[in-house]
């Protein structure tokens, strides 16, 4: 969507619907329509007056009326009545699906929207009344109704889960899916690290537009170094170097081969030698273009040569975007394991175009959806992780992140970014809170290295759900998490087995660079969400995780 100029709020009473709206116009500087108001105001009595007098019928059609007229009007926010999305006159190209209109449905649990409605009777002495809520147990009813309405809120652009959500938090979320085109300031997302900072930019489209950006944050620098991999710079190199041109840089470019093969040694000092006989220096600026291997080089060798210049992170694979390539963590491996050489080292910048995604195969996307998974299990551990649910949002917006709809799939991007920045400004070097991160990493590393036939995600979500069968195993978690973790990552088709040597998965486990006194750290599933480090895992614990992963050996999906 190029240019949003009305929102239209939609979903079940009690949501929240009015007053986020509220909230959202003043945020913006837009005018608001609450249905609900509009219609008592013409009518001159209240909705419940309207329902005894005249029925559901003709409160609906005048309802539709203002509805629809509120949508010829631009930089509008439309706050609609609870049934007012299930009539199929609202929809069309003259009503929701107008270009320009952005549609969010506000969803909560029956048992949130009880108590909302219960507490909102308390604050104005029972005057409140909804009509359609008469009658016999209210909390059946609320259900009943919610799922006769959820097909036409499924129809919404992007569904927010808000039973734990303030409703100006809400509003703010809903403001973020507004594309730079809108009249609004664009936030940035930062992290305050120790070691520095990054600006964080999601932003569809960026790509092609890189060269002012990079420029007015480096106003005198002349050379600009592009690092990616030959899948990479068939898509993006060419559009890159032309935006770095026209801003005035010289752009010098290497490509090598894709692939975990070429985090090596042998690759860092082939970089090394392009940029020293090139003649770099610590005003240029080194760009790794591609996704988490490309990120982790191009990070190592920007960070270790003439003992580091700037570096520009320009991730194009879903995972490489939520993850590796915030947080500062750079490196190569080695042939005793993944990532056991390198430096932390963060990136002054990092620019997250969510439109490269739409040139991924479906096996790396699913590489992504793994550490978004990670993400939404961890999320209650997290700092400030009460205060959102990735996982509702999530299993909400399954199918319309699947097919990378915007804007849900850039507000998805964000969330990731802003839980991995949360927690690295805690934890830049991976003493406490930053351990929380490589859930599903130590058992999921070693069946990536055994071989190298999984993807980075696919190995990972193995990963996962043997640590779910660990944690039920020595209590951490009970069999409702463990099914929980299983369901989440079912939504984007991840693997539930894989055909790896258990013996070399052993062995590798043993190089394992998380180990601390000789221990491996083992991050579990907790009862009622998060997770938790452990470093007291019994073997036979890990032998039965293992086995229950690996019973089947079947291949990993083709892309």
């Amino acid at each position: 969507m190029e240019r949003v100029e009305r929102i239209v709020l939609i979903g079940f009473s009690g949501t929240g619907k009015s007053t986020v709206g509220r909230l959202l116009a003043e945020q913006l500087g837009w005018d608001l329509v609450d249905t609900d108001a509009e219609v008592e105001a013409s009518l001159g009595m209240t909705i419940p007056e309207a329902f005894r007098r005249d029925g559901e019928g003709p409160f609906r059609v005048l309802e539709r009326m203002i509805l629809l007229s509120a949508l010829d009007r631009g930089r509008v926010v439309v706050a609609s009545g609870g049934g007012a999305a299930v009539s199929a006159e609202i929809w069309g190209e003259d009503g929701l699906e107008r270009p320009g209109t952005l549609v969010v449905a506000l969803d909560a649990l029956p048992e949130t929207t009880l108590t909302r409605l219960t507490a909102q009777r308390s604050v104005d002495g029972g005057t409140t009344e909804r009509p359609l809520l008469a009658g016999r147990d209210p909390l059946v009813r609320i259900a009943e109704l919610k799922s006769e309405r959820q097909s036409a809120y499924d129809r919404a652009h992007v569904t927010l889960t808000v039973d734990r959500l303030s409703p100006k938090r809400v509003a703010e979320e809903i403001a973020a899916l507004l594309p730079p085109s809108a009249d609004r300031s664009t936030p940035e997302l930062t992290l305050d690290a120790p070691s520095g900072r990054s600006d964080i930019v999601v932003r569809s489209g960026s790509l092609p537009r890189i060269g002012p950006l990079i420029r007015s944050r480096w106003p005198s620098a002349r050379r600009a170094w592009l690092v990616s991999d030959e899948n990479v710079a068939v898509f993006h190199q060419a559009p890159v170097v032309a935006g770095l041109t026209t801003a005035g840089f010289d752009v010098r470019r290497r490509v090598v081969a894709a692939g975990e093969g070429s985090k090596s040694l042998l690759e860092a000092g082939r970089l090394y030698d392009w940029l020293l006989s090139g003649g770099v220096e610590r005003g240029d600026i080194l760009l790794a273009l591609g996704g988490g291997v490309v990120g982790d080089l191009g990070g190592f060798v920007a960070a270790t040569v003439l003992r580091g210049i700037p570096l520009v992170q320009l991730p194009t694979s879903l995972l490489a975007m939520v993850d590796s390539s915030v947080g500062g963590k750079t490196g190569i491996n080695h042939p005793a394991g993944k990532n056991l050489i390198g430096v932390f080292y963060q990136p002054p910048l990092v620019v997250i175009d969510p439109a490269c995604l739409r040139t991924l195969p479906a096996r790396e996307l699913r590489s992504g959806w793994a550490e978004i998974v990670k993400h939404a299990v961890i999320q209650p551990s997290t700092p400030g992780g009460e205060r959102s649910d990735l996982a509702s949002f999530l299993t909400r917006n399954a199918s319309r992140l699947r097919r990378l709809e915007e804007p849900v799939t850039s507000l998805l991007i964000r969330r990731n970014v802003a839980l991995k920045a949360a927690v690295v400004e805690t934890d830049e070097r991976e003493a406490n809170a930053r351990a929380l991160l490589n859930f599903g990493h130590t058992l999921g590393h070693a069946i990536e290295a055994a071989g190298y036939a999984y993807r980075h995600g696919e190995a990972i979500a193995l990963g996962m759900r043997a640590a779910g069968q660990i944690g039920a195993s020595v209590g951490s978690c009970g069999a409702a998490e463990v099914d929980r973790i299983d369901a989440l990552l079912d939504l984007f088709a991840l693997p539930r087995r894989a055909a790896v040597d258990s013996a070399l998965v052993r062995s590798l486990l043993g190089s394992d660079k998380k180990r601390i006194g000789g221990r491996l750290r083992w991050v579990l599933p907790i009862a009622g969400g998060g997770v938790v480090v452990r470093d007291d895992v019994p073997a036979a614990a890990v032998d039965a995780a293992l086995m229950a992963v690996s019973e089947s050996v079947a291949a990993p999906v083709g892309a």
